[in-house]
């Protein structure tokens, strides 16, 4: 794992960073959410944003699958110190995701899905700082 000094970290589960006041978190190959790995992502973006809020950049086309109790901690918990979500997904799997998450949580966030970078890029342009 590198140093949060050099404004990224990388998990077993995905790679974050910050760059021009957005947090661009890309989830890894075919990974498998559940509760544990939710609260431990939450953690680790917690260590490298170090009490400050982001506008996020989520490109979960690499979740192979994501379980209701870590979609309720995302929503909940996994909100605190963001200010809004573009999540990025290309992919039918990956779409239906996003919609699941997007209405069947409700997210306290401003999020919306999009098919890719730029048009999630514009998106959080208006909450970044």
């Amino acid at each position: 794992m590198k140093s949060a000094s050099y404004m990224n970290f990388e998990n077993d589960f995905a790679s974050f960073w910050i760059k021009r006041g957005v947090l661009f978190f890309i989830y890894k190959e075919d990974v498998d959410i559940n509760l544990p790995i939710a609260m431990q992502i939450v953690s680790d973006r917690l260590k490298l944003q170090k009490g400050k809020a982001y506008p996020v950049l989520c490109d979960i086309r690499g979740v192979k699958n994501i379980d209701m109790n870590a979609r309720r901690y995302f929503a909940a918990e996994g909100s605190i110190f963001i200010k809004a979500v573009a999540l990025i997904s290309d992919t039918p799997l990956s779409h239906i995701f996003s919609e699941i998450y997007v209405k069947g949580n409700t997210p306290p966030i401003p999020t919306k899905i999009f098919n890719e970078d730029t048009e999630a890029l514009t998106f959080l342009s208006e909450f970044a700082s």
